[in-house]
């Protein structure tokens, strides 16, 4: 019978584990790692005869631990970095931290040039009052008789004598002051002994708490003259007021803020003299100003072109502005040659639309719907005027205090 053949047993190769360990444990002494054992390559087994022995490999040179570097010490004084030390003067360098070495000169320092001076405030525009004063006061002694009446009873019983009162006025918000001078003329109609201080002058940009004026006078005329000269110098100081808003909403443009004939009775010339104090334009005082085609007109007549040609004959060369309701008005009144016209609820696309149809025939006014915060978008259309109904008729009243004394 065939004897089985004899195979050769596996050969085991120690574990690297025990040689990293084995060097791990004593860093600093040379030490010769277990040689391993490299199975021989192998030849045929002799059957029955004996087996062959492992062949070792030559041993190599263990890898030696190196110490790391010694930092140089640092100069006194320099703290210690959390990292160490960069040899060059770059960026987290304990020079930088620490000043310059000792006995190494200062750095040379660069002169700084002077703050330059706060810029002078814009001087308040010089807007003069082109009415007479004797329409002024009739306005103030129509207003005193309405208030005061047959006379101020509680003033009158409670400061019979002599009293003295001192009174300042003081702006509550931030705004154009508009109207100082009838708010003066006011107290100066009730009792010539009242003297007078201004702080500041029609046009002046007022900021809250900011002292107007103080005046000194009667007791029983101050406090009579108070509320009447309030009221017009808070209607008038929110007129101008609003109109700086507008005008600022459009600045940097070519438009201009106009006024409207929506004024309060009996005030409208001085409603329009704030309206040119905030900044904006007093265009019509009344009807007999210049010639101006409404919607009503063109109901009542036969056509754009014949209303135009109608005042053109009657008055040549007046100046003639027409409503426009739409596109078609538009094409009409551009036929008439008209002066100005007026772009009534247009949106601003379509006013950009116009604008292209004009090309500079006429001067283009928009009106209708027109706030502070669409105003800009109208102004970039390229319209030369707004007239804004707001300015005089729905404006909100200035916030002023007058605090009396003794």
């Amino acid at each position: 019978m065939a004897r089985p053949r004899a195979t050769a047993a596996p050969v085991t190769k120690p574990s690297q584990a025990v040689a990293r360990k084995t060097a791990a444990a004593s860093p600093r002494r040379e030490t010769k790692a277990p040689t391993p054992v490299v199975a021989a390559p192998s030849k045929p087994a002799m059957l029955g005869g004996p087996e062959p022995a492992p062949v070792q490999a030559p041993a190599s040179p263990a890898p030696v631990a190196q110490a790391a570097p010694v930092q140089p010490p640092l100069p006194p004084g320099v703290p210690t970095m959390p990292f160490p030390r960069p040899t060059i003067l770059g960026l987290g360098s304990p020079w930088r931290t620490a000043g310059r070495p000792p006995g190494m000169p200062p750095r040379p320092v660069t002169p700084q040039p002077p703050p330059a001076p706060p810029p002078k405030p814009t001087p308040p525009p010089v807007i003069t009052m082109r009415f007479p004063i004797s329409a002024v006061d009739r306005l103030i002694k129509e207003a005193l008789a309405e208030d005061i009446g047959e006379g101020d009873l509680t003033t009158q019983t409670l400061f019979p004598g002599k009293v003295k009162a001192r009174g300042k006025l003081i702006a509550n918000e931030d705004g154009v002051l508009c109207g100082l001078p009838i708010f003066k003329r006011v107290f100066e109609l009730v009792d010539k002994n009242i003297s007078f201080e201004p702080r500041a002058t029609d046009g002046t940009v007022l900021a809250s708490g900011q002292l107007v004026a103080r005046l000194s006078g009667p007791a029983t005329s101050v406090l009579q003259a108070e509320r009447t000269a309030l009221n017009f110098l808070q209607h008038l100081s929110g007129i101008s007021t609003q109109t700086a808003k507008f005008a600022n909403a459009v600045k940097g443009t070519k438009t201009r803020i106009l006024d409207t004939r929506r004024t309060t009775p009996g005030l409208r010339f001085l409603e329009k003299y704030a309206v040119e104090v905030g900044g904006g334009m007093s265009h019509q005082k009344g009807l007999a100003d210049r010639l101006i085609v409404m919607e009503s007109h063109l109901a009542l007549s036969d056509g754009v072109s014949t209303a135009v040609r109608s005042l053109k004959k009657a008055l040549p060369g007046k100046r003639i502005e027409l409503t426009v309701g739409n596109m078609q008005e538009l094409e009409q009144a551009l036929l008439a040659k008209v002066n100005v016209l007026l772009l009534d609820n247009f949106p601003p696309g379509q006013v950009r639309q116009a604008i292209a149809m004009v090309q500079g025939r006429a001067k283009v006014e928009v009106s209708g719907k027109i706030a502070l915060d669409n105003a800009r978008a109208y102004a970039l259309a390229g319209v030369d005027y707004i007239s804004v109904g707001q300015l005089t008729q729905s404006v909100k009243a200035f916030d002023f205090s007058f605090r009396v004394s003794r």
